[in-house]
């Protein structure tokens, strides 16, 4: 819709330190149970998803105040607790594929006095999807373990009894069982030893492993790469009537580490994690701003609010697959970390803003989004040293490439059009967009998506534009769907079990989880 944008969502399929979620067990000779899957909407046949039980950690409190710093040479119009969190702040962390994530994980959780010397052979791929170059995904993925460990990789994928064939001359057999699943790459590692004479293998000939791991990350364009391409065709649109209809931002993810994403709903009351379910939008957790934090001094008639999905700041949380979100809205004096219960995890006293996989801290003059970002309580330095522009509506995405280089995308509207650039500081501009804006790869094929609204005074006649952009020449228009009632707000969920990922839309009087 035309006007101040009143919300931005941006859902990343990310992890801790990289781009999806990722879990590695304690080394031990047991099977790891397949992680129970739902859908962020009620699909025919689809089990409803209980509410978790709830846990009430202590709030973190604001660390006291420190003296403030000038803003350093070429950070023009930082504040000074802009200025302070970035003289702390961390160097940006290294983005990771799913394929490397999962690699460095199942390497991590494997003993450390592992007999060697040590082979890595991975079983061939399995998949729900159709693949197409399966044998390259499973060397790949051998050949990153192994070179985590300094271990030999067996140059192409065997099933067992040939895996336990070509590790003879090893002390152990480290043998991989990937399989792609449900929108993610999930893998097994089992540690075998290896029989030192044919007759101990013939006595032994089932072994039981001595040591197992488990990793899994949601897949992306370097594994999409390996698959069938998802077609953007034949959309399914989940509706649910709100019983609220003044949502400002979205974002969807698997907050709780469940494996089914959750969609958390900003508005000017309160901040809901909820899911879709029977045609009815049923809240699991919701805490109102009042309890949150205070009353921004100034705040604007059309509110600005952005909800970013990042990875889980606690331990325990990363590990279970949990997320955390970054809620901001003009109307708060601060922006605030929540965990998957909704409770305080930071607070940051500047304006969060989507920043690739993570958030970076700037300020509003007047009703728009502009000038130096900084790091967020001394959390990752930011990609970017500024904004861009003069934007009433941003929006950023982390977007992996089919061979797996990792690039980051930018979108802001300004005066109503639409400029997007990438970290190669390519650009490209699209005049007549609204004021509601998500960036992602809904089909995996290493191009971002950009889903706006219209630039339009009637609601009626609002609707969702989702355009490819490959990074060269004019984002090309894919399709279109209509919001009768306006969109209010956009967001991108993470891949489910075709791949693709679904899309959120809140409009006046519904949210719509569209696949």
């Amino acid at each position: 819709m035309r006007g101040p944008a009143v919300a931005l969502a941006v859902a990343l399929v990310a992890a801790a330190g990289g781009l999806a979620s990722a879990r590695a067990q304690p080394a031990a000779p047991v099977t790891h149970p397949t992680p129970r899957k739902a859908p962020v909407a009620d699909e025919p046949g689809a089990p409803a998803k209980s509410p978790a039980p709830a846990k009430s950690p202590a709030a973190k409190s604001p660390a006291p105040a420190k003296p403030s710093a000038p803003a350093k040479p070429g950070a023009p119009g930082q504040t000074p607790v802009a200025a302070q969190a970035s003289a702390t702040a961390k160097p940006p962390e290294r983005t990771l594929t799913a394929i490397q994530l999962v690699a460095r994980d199942l390497a991590a959780a494997l003993p450390d006095a592992l007999p060697t010397p040590a082979l890595v052979v991975s079983a061939p791929l399995q998949a729900d999807v159709p693949m197409t170059r399966a044998a390259d995904l499973a060397r790949t993925l051998a050949a990153l373990v192994a070179g985590q460990r300094s271990f030999a990789a067996a140059p192409e994928p065997a099933a067992f009894e040939a895996a336990r064939t070509a590790a003879h001359d090893h002390r152990s057999l480290v043998y991989l069982r990937p399989v792609v699943e449900a929108g993610k790459l999930r893998v097994t590692a089992d540690v075998v030893p290896t029989p030192g004479t044919i007759w101990a293998r013939i006595r032994d000939a089932a072994p039981q492993p001595t040591a197992h791991a488990f990793a899994e990350a949601s897949i992306d364009a370097e594994v999409r790469a390996h698959l069938a391409p998802v077609p953007l065709t034949a959309l399914a649109p989940v509706r649910g009537k709100s019983f609220e209809s003044g949502i400002v931002a979205l974002a969807c993810d698997d907050f709780d580490g469940d494996g089914a994403p959750e969609i958390v709903s900003v508005s000017r009351q309160r901040v809901v994690l909820l899911r879709i379910r029977a045609g009815k939008v049923v809240p699991i957790r919701a805490r109102v701003w009042t309890d949150l934090t205070d009353v921004a001094p100034a705040p604007l008639r059309e509110p600005i609010a952005f909800a970013v999905s990042v990875p889980a700041a606690s331990i325990v949380d990363a590990r279970a697959h949990a997320r955390d979100v970054v809620v901001s809205i003009t109307d708060r004096k601060e922006s605030l970390r929540l965990d998957a219960r909704l409770e305080i995890v930071e607070r940051y006293p500047e304006f969060a803003i989507p920043d690739g996989d993570e958030v970076a801290c700037g300020q509003l003059i007047g009703l728009l989004v502009t000038g130096a970002v900084a790091a967020c309580a001394g959390g990752p330095m930011p990609h970017t040293p500024s904004v861009g522009g003069r934007y009433d509506a941003f929006a950023s995405t982390v977007l992996v490439k089919p061979t797996g280089q990792i690039d980051r995308v930018w979108a802001g509207r300004e005066d109503r059009v639409l400029e997007l650039r990438d970290g190669s500081a390519r650009g490209a501009r699209v005049p007549g967009v609204g004021a509601q804006l998500a960036l992602g790869d809904l089909d995996q094929d290493g191009s971002v998506e950009v889903l706006s609204s219209l630039d339009v005074a009637d609601p009626l006649s609002d609707a969702v534009v989702v355009r490819s952009w490959s990074g060269t020449g004019t984002p090309r228009e894919l399709f279109r769907m209509p919001a009768g009632a306006g969109v209010q707000a956009l967001a991108i969920c993470p891949p489910e079990s075709s791949g693709r990922q679904a899309f959120v839309v809140a409009t006046g009087e519904e949210i719509v989880v569209v696949r």
